[in-house]
């Protein structure tokens, strides 16, 4: 499968105002196919509610209200990441981000992440992480 991988570093870094994050992200818009997995979903929603709130992950959980009513926005957010493609995960890909793990040292969403890529055949990834630098079968797009 041909096309780029869209780590939530990327993301997160628009919705921070990142004009290089933005620049690239339209660039690879243009241009390339762009995928994503339920853990960039995860990941982005997560550090977002954090970044709007302000809080903790221990102090968000005694706080459903809060989250529940900031988290009116999470349509625009999720609309955001569908620009990138969501492809599913699978015990099969679970099991080569154990193989990630081990062989790259990866912590286990950025695993799952490169497992992702393997599965599909999506070989390029763009991402602010230094991590994916380390697997060797992904080039990580810059500018």
């Amino acid at each position: 499968m041909s096309g780029v991988f869209v780590d939530s570093s990327v993301f997160l870094k628009i919705l921070e105002g990142d004009e290089t994050a933005k620049k690239l992200f339209v660039s690879l818009y243009q241009k390339e196919k762009l995928y994503r997995n339920a853990i960039v979903y995860s990941e982005v929603i997560y550090v977002w509610i954090k970044l709007v709130t302000g809080k903790k992950s221990f102090e968000l959980k005694k706080m459903p209200d809060s989250v529940r009513e900031i988290c009116s926005e999470i349509g625009n957010i999720k609309a955001f990441l569908d620009l990138a493609k969501s492809l599913p995960l699978s015990a099969e890909i679970e099991d080569l981000a154990g193989e990630m793990i081990q062989k790259y040292g990866l912590l286990p969403n950025d695993a799952l992440i490169a497992a992702t890529c393997k599965h599909y055949g999506i070989r390029k990834i763009a991402t602010f992480d230094e991590d994916f630098k380390r697997v060797d079968f992904l080039e990580v797009v810059e500018i």
